[in-house]
Order: structure tokens, then C-alpha cells, then sequence
């Protein structure tokens, strides 16, 4: 039987942990060259901040973008071989943080978004955050910075986690957890720059940021990826077989 079986077959038996490794690579080097060319024009050529940092700048339109090649990437395959939990758990991610990150079309559309308690305005998702710690500071300080410590416990155990399994996948020992392992980690990336939008007020820490969200909407966009490419795979059958 094993002789018998169609060489496309036979790749796609063998192709997961290869698939894994490339889209981990290939996310990961695109992240730390995202890091680190961003840190190195902040540090030589102070001037460009603004441009990387500003409202709809350079680092939040590349996390747009990203975010947006998530959904239409997880629409597409959904729509052409069915829906997968993985992607269109991942497809809504996106977009949720694609509405996020566009105050939900206020600017596009030109409509004012409703008022947060406390200051501000309600135009995004993680402003939910903001307002459960601010009405938890009416009851207690200690337990609104309780959840600031919950959920960067909660993130950097999460990080860690997802670390060890893109180690256990790079090292060979592919699992079912491995294989979502871009996912555990855009959900930590998003995790701590929430901690810092809540808990922080400087500009460096405000660049931080920026850049975790751009990292993290790479991962995902490149999970997406992953998962898109494991569900064509899938369907490889051999030839004369229905």
C-alpha cells in the first residue's frame, strides 16, 4: 500500500512540520527586521518619529494592512474550501482589531464616536480595557492595577508558551499545539500593549506600543497564512481517486 500511495499524498503526510517551520521563520525574521529597524530609525534619525508614530503613520497603516490581508486572506479561504475554526476564528480576530485600529471607520466616515467615561473617546476595542480599569479605580486602586498585573501575567506566560512551542516545532516535535503557535503569540503581543496603553504614559513605552501591534498583526496575518496553506494541502488527493 505504502508503494501504491501518489508522491502528492506522500508530501502531504510529511508536509506539516516542514510547513510549520517555513511560515515560523519567515514571521519571526520579518518581526525582529520590523523591530529592529524601527528602534534603529527611531535611535539615527529622531525626526522620522512622528512619521512612524503618528496617527495613521507609517507603523499603523503597515498594521492595518496586515490585519486587512488577515481577513481577506481567511474570507478567501474560507469561502473556497469551507469553514476551518482556526481561520475563521483567526478572520475575526482580525477584523475586530482592524476596527480597532480604524476607531471604527470614524475617520473614514467622518462620524464622532460615543464619549468614554473619564475622558476620551470609545473609538476602539481596547478602550473596553480602559474603562473596566477606570471604573475599578472608583472601587478600589489595588484591584484596577490587580487586572493591569492579571493581564500582563497572563500575556508574558502566554508569550512563553507559545515560545516553547515554536522551539518544540524548530526542533522537530511537531504538535497539534505547535501548530498554532503564531496565534498564541500575536494574542500575547496584543495583550502587552494593552498593558502599556492602560498602565503607561510615555513616549517611548507609547512606541512599544505601536510596534507590538504591528508585530502582532504580522503573526497573524502569517497564520492565517498557515492555515490557508494547510487546508489546500489537504485536499491534494491521488489521481483516479474521488
Amino acid at each position: 500500500m505504502a508503494q501504491m500511495m501518489h508522491p502528492a499524498v506522500g508530501n502531504v503526510a510529511m508536509g506539516p512540520r516542514r510547513d510549520h517551520f517555513r511560515f515560523l521563520a519567515c514571521a519571526l525574521a520579518l518581526v525582529g527586521a520590523v523591530t529592529v529597524a524601527s528602534a534603529l530609525a527611531a535611535i539615527i534619525a529622531p525626526g522620522i518619529r512622528s512619521l512612524l508614530l503618528q496617527e495613521d503613520g507609517i507603523i499603523e497603516m503597515g498594521t492595518v494592512l496586515f490585519l486587512g490581508a488577515a481577513v481577506l486572506g481567511a474570507g478567501a479561504a474560507t469561502a473556497l474550501r469551507g469553514p476551518r475554526v482556526p481561520l475563521v476564528l483567526a478572520g475575526l480576530i482580525a477584523l475586530a482589531e482592524l476596527l480597532d485600529e480604524t476607531s471604527f471607520g470614524s475617520r473614514l466616515f467622518g462620524f464622532q464616536p460615543l464619549t468614554l467615561y473619564g475622558g476620551g473617546q470609545l473609538d476602539g476595542f481596547h478602550d473596553l480595557l480602559i474603562l473596566a480599569f477606570r471604573l475599578l479605580q472608583q472601587v478600589s486602586h489595588n484591584l484596577a492595577w490587580l487586572l493591569v498585573v492579571l493581564m500582563l501575567a497572563v500575556s508574558v506566560g502566554l508569550s512563553l508558551f507559545a515560545l516553547r512551542q515554536i522551539a518544540r516545532n524548530m526542533g522537530g516535535a511537531t504538535t497539534w499545539l505547535s501548530g498554532h503557535a503564531l496565534l498564541f503569540l500575536h494574542v500575547s503581543f496584543i495583550g502587552l500593549a494593552q498593558v502599556i496603553d492602560i498602565a503607561a504614559s510615555s513616549r517611548a513605552l507609547a512606541a512599544v506600543e505601536e510596534v507590538l501591534e504591528l508585530n502582532a498583526a504580522i503573526l497573524l496575518a502569517f497564520y492565517v497564512a498557515q492555515q490557508g496553506w494547510e487546508v489546500s494541502t489537504r485536499h491534494i488527493r491521488p489521481s483516479g481517486t474521488h
